[in-house]
């Protein structure tokens, strides 16, 4: 059997991009196994691939956390081992999480093929700790640095599902603002919008309200009291491509996953960067702010009433243009397709001097 084992971190800016890639993986003949973590996003459509849970959980600084996050590496190394014993892999792909570190670690030392992917600009601890032991580096972006292990690097772009590239803006005459904070949902951005709706600051504006599911349960009582039809509400949405097709404008956070799929299907934003992770997420906003139609806002200076002004202005220019269902062609390229053709040539080239098979 051709076994790929896939390992991610359980939000949906890691799990996505690797569901993408595995899907790549089951049309060329692969059987493709996920270890991700037990706190993904729930129905996810597996399709063919076999789950396994790992016990590793992001960093977190504290004195508890710290412990919290080692003991997690070091229960998915016993996991990974017998993981690796078991599935004789072609290869081990991360694709980013500390979920990463045991098997790609224990890949290593067995012998077997590795790569991980770096979803942000700015490369995540757990990838850094794992460039000096994978064969090679995918990246989101072209400017992403890994200093000494450079050399490993490919530009690929972030994997995204298939569905994206395929989205065709439905024709409406009202326009709609898609708010959302990622899979988790994001307190600061929820509240905003709520005042705003609220207190009807916007005019003939639709908005598309997805919470995160916690969130949701916060905000139940409030949601549950706005009697209007321009707002419609979700805890979470998968398919987030079908709202894509009948929205102007975006406002979220700005993780690499979301910025990618505003690049590809041409949606102009406003992005409220999350403070903490290093600053990824401001470098990711500042990239797209390059490719044009994006707007930063610091969520320290996020006020319902300057928010709504700003979506007014970006309803003005898309008035404009009369056509609200008016997108360009984005050119960016397919990266679930071009991670599986790199991991085939490390396949093909490290078993053609190794007797190691999968």
């Amino acid at each position: 059997m051709k076994n790929i084992l896939i390992t991610a971190g359980g939000s949906g800016g890691h799990i996505y991009p690797a569901l993408a890639v595995a899907r790549v993986f089951i049309e060329r003949g692969f059987q493709v196994h996920l270890l991700t973590s037990k706190k993904r996003p729930s129905n996810i459509r597996l399709d063919g691939i076999n789950l396994f849970e790992g016990c590793s959980i992001g960093w977190d600084r504290t004195f508890k956390g710290i412990f919290k996050t080692f003991w997690g590496i070091l229960k998915d190394f016993v996991l990974s081992t017998k993981l690796l014993l078991h599935l004789k892999p072609l290869l081990v792909l991360g694709m980013g999480g500390y979920i990463s570190v045991s098997p790609i670690f224990i890949s290593f030392v067995f012998g077997i093929p590795r790569a991980i992917h770096e979803q942000n600009i700015l490369p995540g601890l757990a990838n850094k700790l794992l460039a000096p032991f994978v064969n090679r580096i995918f990246t989101s972006f072209p400017d992403t640095n890994f200093g000494i292990f450079q050399k490993k690097v490919v530009y690929t772009g972030f994997p995204l599902r298939k569905e994206f590239y395929d989205i065709t803006p439905l024709k409406h005459n009202k326009f709609t603002v898609l708010v959302m904070g990622g899979s988790q949902g994001a307190r600061v951005i929820n509240n905003t919008i709520l005042e705003i709706v609220e207190n009807s600051l916007l005019k003939d504006v639709r908005i598309i309200h997805v919470t995160g599911t916690r969130e949701y349960e916060r905000l139940k009582d409030r949601i549950e009291k706005i009697n209007s039809p321009d707002y419609e509400v979700y805890k979470y949405k998968e398919d987030i491509w079908t709202l894509y097709e009948r929205t102007n404008l975006v406002i979220s956070r700005a993780g690499a996953g979301t910025v990618i799929e505003l690049a590809t299907v041409n949606l102009p934003a406003i992005l409220i960067p999350y403070k903490g992770a290093e600053g990824h997420q401001y470098l990711n906003a500042k990239w797209l702010v390059k490719q044009g139609r994006c707007l930063i806002v610091d969520e320290d200076q996020l006020l319902p009433k300057d928010l709504a002004e700003k979506i007014m202005k970006f309803k003005d220019e898309s008035n404009a243009r009369k056509d609200l269902s008016y997108r360009e062609v984005s050119n960016l390229p397919n990266a679930s397709y071009r991670v599986v053709e790199e991991s085939l040539g490390i396949i093909g080239g490290y078993y053609g001097r190794n007797k190691y098979r999968g």
